[in-house]
């Protein structure tokens, strides 16, 4: 029995010893979305460091953002054929987190070092109220006003002219009533953004809307969130960001384009403005070999980057980006946090981030950034930027989102219904489903009708400015004994908004 036990001994040793082999040889997937130019042969680039240094092999995949919720989902859920670290949108990762599906890093905030991290960028890296750490910031997508030098220069238009929202008004018109046309054809343009069921669509609306005191969401005493749709900053946010299209000075077929194609009119030299990311910028550094903008228009044209135009609350920027974290089937794994320290250090940072083109998340690497005369405007806008609350559900508020500005676009398309009423309608119809997502109980009254034109009228047609709505400024719901009167100034309102609405569609 004793040499049959040896050989057993003996055969179960080199089982083992296969099996561990095997599992040390196979490589760790990083798990990445599209990020600016060239991210898998940058980021491939920068893990051979790594294998150099731990002798631990890699492999980075690339998901495209349309089928990244899902992919990662699927893997997350079922815990199997899943990377070691995964990158997350900023607002996906409390969703995860609140499934049970990211590890903890609370054990590793020692070398992790949050006090590395600007505030406003530790801040995505949880849940709201909960003060466990399930992701660490990669990179930051800051928006701000990208415009084209040639044709400002052309014109005399400096950053003081579009520092507030009348002044960009007023620019935009400018080059608009020039008429210039580029050698093939194509008429250059003041500003254009894209319409309806485009996924940026509440980014675009966002820096207009905190700019005016305005919010999507508001929480309250109790630490719980409800819709601020119907807010008289919110409102008045919103009709400014109308008021471009109202007034013709951004032509109402962009309304029909995505992001993508306003982009590439910007690209082309067709436009003077546009709100966008911050890898355009370091695109126009990279030939086209690179996958650079270099030869393109916009490349010997020259960029510039300009805060948001200001409204009553200032200018603030929307900040978004992205994350890494580890599945929690992972938690236990020594080299999957040895890669997320590694993807994390300053010196990996600074070389991926400086490739693709987005804002780093650290202290000491911002200040290289700084430095740069285009991307120091980016810099600064960290300090008041916003980004949205780290709630679960915010995934299923931003697709309600979505539906209600590009119901609003539709209204506002050739052959739409236009009206201040129906706009109205849709804001109550939209802030009562994002309330019913959030679980919201007694909400209390919701504005009326002719108190919300008080708010809206001025702000399409620019008569006021958003310093004179108050939160308080709206009247309160109308009692049983107002409702005949309300009846009727409703239906002359509903009159007026005909006649006004075919005025508008004569003058675009």
């Amino acid at each position: 029995m004793l040499p049959h036990l040896k050989f057993l001994m003996l055969l179960s040793f080199f089982v083992c010893s296969a099996t561990f082999a095997t599992a040390s040889q196979h490589p760790l997937q990083v798990w990445i979305m599209p990020n600016g130019v060239n991210p898998q042969g940058i980021l491939e680039q920068r893990l051979e460091l790594f294998t150099k240094e731990t002798g631990i092999k890699t492999q980075v995949v690339v998901l495209d953002w349309g089928e990244a919720w899902s992919r990662i989902s699927t893997a997350l859920e079922s815990g199997n054929n899943g990377p070691a670290v995964v990158q997350l949108g900023t607002s996906w990762v409390s969703h995860f987190a609140s499934h049970g599906q990211l590890a903890n890093l609370d054990p590793w905030l020692s070398e992790i070092n949050p006090n590395r991290y600007i505030p406003v960028s530790w801040e995505t890296t949880g849940i709201d109220g909960d003060a466990t750490v399930y992701s660490v910031p990669w990179f930051m997508d800051v928006r701000a006003l990208l415009g084209n030098r040639r044709i400002l220069t052309e014109h005399g238009i400096t950053a003081k002219d579009i520092a507030t929202y009348e002044g960009f008004h007023k620019a935009i018109k400018k080059i608009n009533d020039a008429k210039e046309t580029l050698p093939d054809g194509a008429p250059i343009l003041g500003y254009a953004f894209p319409g309806k069921s485009d996924w940026n669509i509440p980014h675009n609306f966002a820096p207009w809307i905190w700019s005016s005191g305005g919010d999507f969401l508001v929480k309250k005493a109790d630490g719980h969130w409800e819709s601020n749709l119907m807010n008289p900053h919110t409102i008045t946010g919103i009709g400014k960001y109308l008021r471009f299209v109202l007034d013709s000075i951004v032509d109402i077929a962009s309304l029909r384009e995505n992001t993508a194609q306003i982009t590439q009119r910007f690209n082309n030299g067709e436009l003077a403005f546009i709100l966008n990311t911050a890898e355009v910028v370091m695109q126009t550094r990279y030939q086209e070999s690179m996958g650079g903008l270099a030869k393109a228009p916009i490349g010997s044209d020259g960029i510039l980057v300009f805060p948001v135009p200001a409204g009553n609350a200032g200018s603030i920027s929307f900040i978004g980006g992205s994350n890494l974290a580890i599945p929690k089937n992972m938690e236990k794994n020594e080299n999957a946090r040895k890669l997320l320290l590694f993807l994390t250090r300053d010196d990996n940072l600074e070389a991926y981030t400086s490739k693709i083109g987005f804002i780093p998340p650290t202290k000491t690497v911002l200040q290289s950034w700084a430095k740069d005369s285009i991307y120091n405007v980016l810099v600064k806008r960290l300090e008041t930027g916003k980004a949205y609350p780290n709630i679960p559900n915010w995934g299923n508020v931003e697709n309600e989102l979505i539906q209600l500005f590009s119901h609003i676009w539709e209204l506002m398309d050739v052959g739409g219904f236009y009206s201040e009423e129906a706009v109205y309608k849709a804001l109550v119809e939209y802030n009562q489903k994002i309330n019913d997502l959030l679980i919201v109980q007694n909400t209390g009254a919701v504005m009326d009708y002719d108190e919300f034109e008080t708010i809206w009228r001025p702000a399409v047609n620019g008569s006021i400015t958003s310093s004179e709505i108050t939160s308080s400024s709206a009247p309160e719901a109308k009692t049983e004994s107002q409702i005949p009167k309300t009846i009727g100034i409703l239906l002359v309102a509903m009159l007026f908004g005909f006649v006004y609405a075919f005025v508008r569609k004569r003058k675009g």
